[in-house]
């Protein structure tokens, strides 16, 4: 029934979010490891949470009607008009609701990559991230009441200052990523995981692998500063004195 809805009412309402369908990339020189979307039981998840938030303004169509039927003709506003305007605003807001979760849930794609993660994500409002390994500080898996009710699960990634969140939430910082709906949440945490130590390993971006090389680096520096002061000193000293060594002192 939701389907059928959906399908009847997505050609009113697509044109007007003037949505973009293709598929995103990785940045060059990162090789893609997998692509990945959400499950269709977070479709399913995204479809009652939707129904259950429209079900407090149905349930006062009931009373209104009840209403109606006590005060008759005294009411300034007939109940029962009241009644059909609720329900026609509540079917309404559903009915948009339901179309642009399926947009929402089409438009959301993971591709995991062999130095970045990148993700796609909103119908109202479309967002793109890219999270390079380098600054990725935590991967986590999570799993609400309902999610478990549901059979998935999210994985949080984080980078250095991230806050944690609700999966799915909107208003997420630029520093974190959230793949929702994943019913292979721990494998691709792993495979996240693999890459991260496979780049760290090479030395591509670790702190551990730079510090060491900027405090040689820095000892260096200093070393043959140094040096150079201590030549041109002894320089200057020659030239004050004539080329000569300098006379013993006295005694």
């Amino acid at each position: 029934m939701i389907s059928a809805l959906v399908s009847a009412l997505r050609p009113l309402v697509e044109p007007l979010l003037k949505l973009r369908f293709e598929p995103p990339t990785l940045p060059e020189g990162s090789q893609t490891l997998r692509k990945l979307k959400p499950s269709e039981r977070y479709l399913a998840y995204a479809y009652t949470r939707a129904v259950l938030s429209h079900v407090g303004p149905l349930l006062s169509v009931p009373a209104l009607i009840v209403l109606e039927l006590v005060v008759g003709g005294y009411a300034t506003v007939s109940p029962f008009l009241a009644a059909i305007l609720v329900l026609s605003l509540t079917l309404a807001s559903l009915a948009v609701s339901l179309v642009v979760l399926r947009l929402d849930w089409e438009l959301r794609d993971y591709l995991i990559g062999s130095r970045s993660l990148r993700l796609r994500e909103g119908a109202f409002v479309q967002r793109e991230l890219t999270l390079s390994y380098a600054n990725v500080q935590n991967v986590e898996v999570t799993q609400g009441p309902l999610e478990r009710l549901f059979g998935f699960k999210s994985l949080r990634v984080s980078t250095a200052g991230g806050s944690r969140g609700k999966p799915g939430e909107h208003g997420v910082p630029s520093h974190e990523a959230r793949l929702v709906g994943l019913e292979d949440a721990e494998g691709i945490r792993d495979l996240i995981l693999g890459a991260l130590r496979q780049q760290r390993d090479a030395g591509l971006g670790d702190p551990s692998h730079e510090a060491p090389r900027t405090r040689t680096r820095l000892l260096k520096e200093i070393r043959d500063a140094a040096a150079a002061l201590a030549l041109a000193t002894e320089r200057r000293a020659q030239k004050t004195s004539g080329g000569l060594p300098p006379a013993p002192p006295g005694r």
